[in-house]
């Protein structure tokens, strides 16, 4: 990737910018950035000094996977710009110790920064083609990683996200985005046909310290000048494995089985400017306790909480899981149970700076998947509201299970109100209040959620309490329980 990497600056007349490039910016862009409402697609950055190394997957005009690179550089406004190059290489299993790229030319431009409200503005021409993109970071825990510059030796970093590479076979990569015990891959090689093709996976930490997931490739996507929702779909087909082993800070052993072929490759960390230039180097960013005494209650593996019905449903106990996925993508696995402790939902959640996501769900009929549903787009709860905001959505679940598949529509209105103490057996509340109403319609029946919610982290690991006034509204779990009589079907427990 260096000599990618140094095509691309030579084409640009950017070589000796990078060799002047000593001083960081004041904000460090490593991450993969997507877009919430159009997922399938991402744009990972490594950013070293004042560079921009952007490996953009998506899917060509032919609806094939296809990645990009940019080297962009920091402009006196602020903006970082630079050439698009795409590029065809030895297939991935034929690459041996030697350069893997064969051929490269310049398809556009690209344009990068920051916006105030900490999403990205990416702009791009390619092939004569100009659109503009707003992108998030990829966040699948609680308080993401941060990422600043160092100039030392990042022998004994414990946190691995960045590009990595060999050296000898400058043409293809890894980009990791590590959070948690999970590392999020995105693995930029050539197929069969020496056209680029982009792989991903979500790998969990073992008990000896490795790294292990699936590898996952679309089939096909939407081409990416046509991408207005979903870029592809969902599950992603499962193509191989791979493991991660991490002998220090700066290498690992990355053995993986794709398309049946198995092989090991030792990778060491991307640098691609000069020697005593800032490089990235991340770690897990320490909560902020008067922020979330406020309001979140976070979503940390192994906690649970107690969400209590005054209108004789009983007691729900959610349990944080831990990171997994679903269609595809990286989110946080919780559980919800009866009072009999029988296992009835798994929701499927990813955390922003500034919102909880809900992908879907899965509903349990005798310990078996009874129902799945699909959010689109996803249903939201924000993080950190003040006294007097509100927000609505509306948003379809798409429901499939043996033998049915129907939609719900959903309007859901959320306001946080003023702080009033509520006390229940788990403890006593005095934060964070919130009036929650959704309304569903399923085979053109209509049903309503109308609750009060009190949220508070200082109540042990039990955190929550829902109250659904008696005659005003059904709880979620009524909701599912109707569309379960409709469809005919033991829901639930």
């Amino acid at each position: 990737m260096r000599r990618i990497f140094l095509i691309l600056v030579a084409t640009l007349a950017l070589f000796s910018a990078s060799l002047r490039a000593q001083t960081p910016d004041p904000v460090n862009l490593t991450a993969i950035w997507y877009e919430a409402s159009a997922q399938g697609y991402g744009v990972n950055v490594v950013h070293q000094g004042s560079i921009l190394f952007v490996a953009w997957y998506t899917y060509g005009a032919d609806g094939k996977v296809l990645w990009l690179l940019t080297a962009a550089t920091r402009q006196p406004n602020g903006t970082y710009t630079g050439q698009i190059n795409t590029f065809n290489g030895q297939p991935f299993n034929q690459i041996s110790n030697a350069q893997a790229w064969t051929a490269t030319s310049v398809v556009g431009n690209a344009s990068l920064s920051l916006g105030t409200d900490g999403k990205l503005d990416f702009g791009y021409t390619v092939n004569g083609i100009t659109q503009a993109k707003r992108l998030e970071r990829l966040a699948f825990v609680a308080n993401p990683p941060a990422c600043t510059f160092t100039t030392g030796s990042r022998i004994g970093a414990t946190n691995y996200t960045d590009v990595w590479w060999k050296a000898n076979e400058s043409g293809w990569g890894l980009s990791m985005i590590h959070q948690g015990d999970s590392i999020f891959i995105a693995w930029y090689t050539y197929a069969s046909d020496g056209k680029p093709q982009w792989i991903t996976g979500l790998a969990t930490r073992q008990a000896n310290g490795s790294y292990s997931g699936s590898l996952n490739r679309p089939a096909s996507g939407t081409p990416f000048n046509q991408i207005a929702g979903p870029a592809t779909t969902f599950p992603l087909p499962t193509v191989g494995s791979f493991t991660m082993s991490f002998s220090d800070g700066e290498n690992v052993a990355f053995n993986y089985t794709l398309d049946n072929i198995t092989q090991s490759k030792a990778l060491s960390r991307y640098v691609y400017v000069a020697a005593g230039t800032p490089v990235p180097v991340c770690a897990a960013a320490a909560p902020n306790p008067s922020t979330l005494t406020s309001c979140d209650p976070g979503l940390t593996a192994g906690d649970f909480r107690t969400s209590l019905a005054d209108n004789g449903s009983g007691a729900v106990t959610e349990r944080v899981i831990g990171p997994g996925t679903f269609q595809g993508q990286s989110v946080i696995v919780v559980e919800n149970s009866n009072a009999q402790n029988v296992l009835m939902n798994r929701y499927y959640m990813q955390v922003t700076p500034t919102e909880i996501r809900t992908l879907g769900n899965e509903s349990f009929q005798n310990g078996q998947i009874a129902m799945t549903t699909v959010f689109s787009p996803p249903s939201r709860f924000t993080r950190f509201p003040a006294i007097g905001q509100s927000y609505s959505q509306n948003y379809v679940g798409t429901n499939s299970g043996p033998s049915i598949n129907f939609t719900t529509q959903y309007q859901e209105a959320v306001v946080r109100e003023a702080d009033e103490p509520e006390d229940v057996p788990a403890g006593s509340f005095s934060t964070c209040k919130f009036k929650r109403t959704i309304n569903t319609t399923t085979f053109g029946v209509a049903a309503n959620v109308d609750m009060d919610l009190w949220q508070s982290p200082l109540v042990g690991n039990v955190r929550s309490r829902s109250r659904v006034p008696t005659g005003q509204g059904t709880t979620t779990t009524q909701i599912d329980l109707l569309r379960a009589r409709v469809l005919g079907i033991n829901y639930g427990n």
